[in-house]
């Protein structure tokens, strides 16, 4: 009987919920966190979880960071690739209780070899010694939320991008200056 109350609870078992589109208290979907998976190497040193946490201001626009936490949830030297973006909504449907989302997002993109140093390296490596770079990137995302009830939500994130770092083969020993990405998220939202 509990497992029965409790699927009730968290899938929203509120009546008048299922005879109108989901949307949460506030208008528009405020806040995500994710966790998943990225398609940058990260050595042969432990691999650290891909954690996304994005802020939705506005109805269509969100501000985004990802990475596996370097210099912020651990300081281990496991190499790491951070993106920092905005994203905009270019398309979207809701059926009931779900809804998809197409968006593209534009932001800067950062490599590192080892433990994170505070800031970001923009430009040609200037040193031997550096183990960091920084450069511009683009993106296009397809995104999935199922709501559990008028605020809350499930969601699946799918991006693809490429970012220009010039520095990269020196810092990461990578043939080029052009560094192609994918990730895949998951996670919960307000």
């Amino acid at each position: 009987m509990m497992w029965i109350w409790m699927a009730s609870v968290a899938l929203g078992s509120d009546i008048a919920l299922e005879q109108q589109v989901a949307r949460p208290l506030v208008g528009h979907p405020v806040l995500n966190l994710r966790i998943g998976v990225d398609g940058v190497a990260q050595g042969d040193q432990g691999v650290h979880p891909y954690v996304c946490g994005e802020v939705s201001p506005l109805q269509r626009f969100s501000v985004e960071a990802c990475g596996n936490g370097s210099g912020i949830l651990h300081q281990s030297d496991a190499p790491d690739m951070a993106h920092f973006r905005v994203r905009a909504t270019v398309a979207s449907r809701r059926s009931g209780r779900t809804e998809g989302i197409v968006s593209v997002g534009v932001g800067f993109a950062e490599v590192q070899r080892s433990a994170d140093a505070p800031g970001f390296r923009f430009g040609a490596a200037a040193s031997t010694e550096q183990v960091e770079a920084a450069g511009p990137e683009a993106v296009v995302g397809v995104k999935g939320r199922y709501w559990l009830n008028a605020s809350s939500y499930v969601t699946a994130d799918a991006v693809v991008g490429t970012a220009h770092i010039a520095a990269a083969p020196s810092v990461m020993d990578w043939s080029s200056e052009v560094v192609p990405f994918a990730a895949l998220t998951v996670g919960v939202g307000l």
